[in-house]
């Protein structure tokens, strides 16, 4: 908003610098919220090797910020993308899946499905 053929802001900054770095703090940063941290957990005291790779996951997940499959194929390679906004990650050397379905718009990630490989093989990935 311009008043005075100056912006509102500036106007703002100078005489409150704490404006300032207020606006610099809310800019839009959205980090992904994933729904729920307790189906891992508790997947992993059934299967405690893999408890390091699904906690990575979750911190590294947690902090990201992805606008489409793009994104996520560029921090997971491996990562197969599905139809309806699924995803498949190979945890501990393609030992166990894990099928998360997500909402780009509003940056959520529903754990959908973990699971062995074997468990994997018996569902239909596209429908869980």
């Amino acid at each position: 908003m311009r008043m005075g053929g100056k912006w509102v802001q500036r106007k703002y900054n100078s005489v409150f610098p704490i404006l300032g770095t207020l606006s610099y703090f809310c800019e839009k940063r959205v980090w992904l919220r994933i729904i729920a941290k307790k189906i891992l957990r508790s997947f992993w005291e059934k299967h405690p090797d893999c408890e390091q790779q699904l906690t990575a996951w979750y911190r590294e997940t947690g902090k990201s910020e992805w606008n489409n499959p793009g994104d996520i194929k560029s921090e997971y390679p491996c990562a197969s993308i599905l139809p309806g906004n699924r995803v498949v990650f190979n945890i501990k050397g393609n030992n166990y899946r894990l099928i998360i379905k997500i909402n780009y718009d509003y940056q959520m990630v529903w754990i959908r499905f973990i699971g062995t490989h074997s468990e994997y093989d018996k569902i239909n990935a596209e429908t869980v």
